[in-house]
């Protein structure tokens, strides 16, 4: 009945209601009773005419009021009439102002109890929410009968993370799709054969945004479409400094899908006072609401924790390597080291230290330099390039120290020069992770690393597999390098251990994180986490 004969109910309604206004307040007249009427009854009356319903209903409330106000309810019926005309004060959009200041006036309560009406609402959703997650996982012990429509957001492909996605792709649990903000947005000069299901954003790039985040940042608004055509049921942001990461996060949060943060970042390095204020800001509006947070290392894991992230909501996934299949292809060249070495212009007797980095002034590479000054026995290999090749010639000439630029080499070319090499070094002063320290630990070389690279909080114990030294101090890394030198069956079993270390850094632990957390986070098919 009310369906079909709903708009006849509604003018009865009307003409009894204008009847009791134009009682109650003839000064309205028929057209401001029948105002006042449309809305405080909840209805909406024309934009141009909201004005005039909201002066008619303040002056219905004014009338109300004085002729009732010692009935208990007097303020129920307050409340109505100022939610009524905010309600129509938001659609009323340019005369919204007025119609909230008129709301005010009927109920000035309004300014502390809708506030706190949202917040009261929006915890009751939280709990109620979190009660029907802990019920849906009590029906059954979690396995989904579909696989898991999931879409990462990236910043660029890099070897380490693109051989994680392959493998990814390629779990039953899964349908992954991933998407790059760009080929590159930090000039890498590596390419990367993706095998999973990829796409790269267009974007504008910023001038100047590298000198300010250490990276391109390309404002790639596609990113809504792509999300929306690929409708996932988990997303997952990688970072937060990059627009497409930012504009995931938004979309995940507006469209009440889960997704998962992975972050790189820590807290060690030093930062101005206002890269401090913005992380503050922007931080824990991604943490706060991420279904997991993936973390590459104890650093990064230690960084979540100061932020609120509960500990079980934290998770590794690394960037790392196949650290068996490295371990396996250096063994194999192990019987090639002495040509491999007169490649490098070393002789039996010396020292090779190899660092793998791009040459550029936050690699530090003018103290591993300084460090290795007066000591004939030692040869200082990077395998690298960029604009501070001529500055470390000069450098390397000036302190008489042996240097070899073998310029960036591919994958064989690296794993021989690692094979050659006797110590492996990276005095880094901005070093989130350091893949090279898998790679170099995985082929059993022992580390000398700064306390600004992040792989070392994992895969360095200082006095057991290598040297950690302060960043800036070539002092101290002298110091690592002559012991390194002058002890070397303490340098074979440091090599050794390296490689233990590293051996629990393979792909399968982060496969098996990233699978867990993608399907948790996906169980409340239609509930928003």
């Amino acid at each position: 009945v009310s369906t079909t004969d709903g708009g006849a109910q509604r003018e009865r309604q009307r003409e009894v209601g204008t009847r009791s206004i134009r009682a109650l307040a003839p000064g309205l007249g028929d057209e401001g009773a029948a105002l006042a009427w449309e809305i405080g009854s909840g209805g909406r009356v024309p934009r141009a005419q909201a004005d005039s319903a909201a002066s008619a209903l303040h002056e219905l409330w004014r009338v109300f009021a004085k002729v009732h106000r010692r009935e208990s309810g007097i303020g129920a019926a307050r409340r109505d009439a100022g939610r009524m005309l905010v309600r129509n004060a938001v659609a009323a959009k340019a005369e919204g102002g007025r119609l909230l200041l008129k709301a005010l006036q009927v109920a000035p309560s309004l300014v502390v109890e809708v506030p706190l009406t949202r917040r009261r609402r929006r915890r009751a959703t939280r709990e109620a929410h979190a009660e029907a997650r802990r019920s849906l996982r009590a029906l059954g012990d979690g396995r989904r009968t579909s696989p898991v429509r999931v879409t990462a957001v990236s910043p660029e492909p890099t070897p380490y993370r693109s051989a994680l996605f392959d493998k990814l792709a390629n779990r039953p649990e899964l349908e992954l799709s991933v998407v790059y903000a760009s080929q590159t947005v930090a000039s890498r000069s590596w390419t990367v054969e993706a095998q999973h299901e990829s796409l790269f954003l267009r974007g504008i790039r910023f001038p100047g945004a590298r000198r300010v985040l250490r990276h391109d940042y390309p404002v790639t608004p596609g990113i809504f479409r792509v999300l929306a055509s690929q409708r996932p049921d988990v997303v997952v942001v990688s970072g937060w400094s990059t627009f497409a990461s930012q504009a995931a996060y938004a979309w995940s949060r507006r469209k009440q899908v889960p997704y998962l943060l992975i972050s790189e970042s820590n807290d060690v390095d030093t930062r101005s006072g206002w890269r401090r204020a913005i992380k503050r800001l922007v931080v824990p509006r991604f943490t706060r609401n991420a279904a997991a947070v993936l973390v590459v290392g104890e650093l990064t894991r230690q960084s979540m924790l100061a932020r609120g992230v509960p500990p079980e909501r934290i998770a590794v996934f690394a960037n790392t390597i196949d650290v068996a299949a490295w371990g396996a292809e250096a063994d194999r060249l192990v019987e090639r080291r002495e040509s491999l070495r007169a490649e490098l212009g070393a002789t039996r007797d010396d020292v090779v230290v190899l660092s793998v980095a791009r040459l550029v002034s936050e690699k530090c590479l003018a103290d591993l330099l300084a460090a290795a000054a007066g000591e004939p026995r030692l040869l200082v290999v990077i395998a690298g390039d960029g604009p501070g090749r001529p500055a470390l010639v000069a450098c390397a000439a000036q302190l008489g120290v042996r240097l070899k630029l073998t310029g960036n080499l591919d994958h064989d070319r690296l794993l021989e020069a690692y094979v050659a090499s006797d110590v492996f070094a990276l005095l880094s002063a901005h070093e989130p992770w350091g893949v090279v320290v898998n790679e170099a630990a995985a082929c059993s070389l022992p580390l000398l690393l700064s306390n600004r690279v992040g792989a070392a909080a994992d895969l360095l114990i200082d006095g057991d597999n290598g040297v950690l030294v302060p960043v800036g101090d070539p002092a101290a890394a002298a110091k690592a390098l002559r012991r390194f030198v002058d002890e070397p069956e303490w340098r074979g079993r440091a090599g050794a251990r390296s490689r233990e270390l590293v051996s629990e850094w393979g792909y399968e632990p982060s496969i098996e994180n990233f699978v867990a957390a993608a399907v948790e986070a996906a169980l409340p098919r239609t509930i928003p986490a």
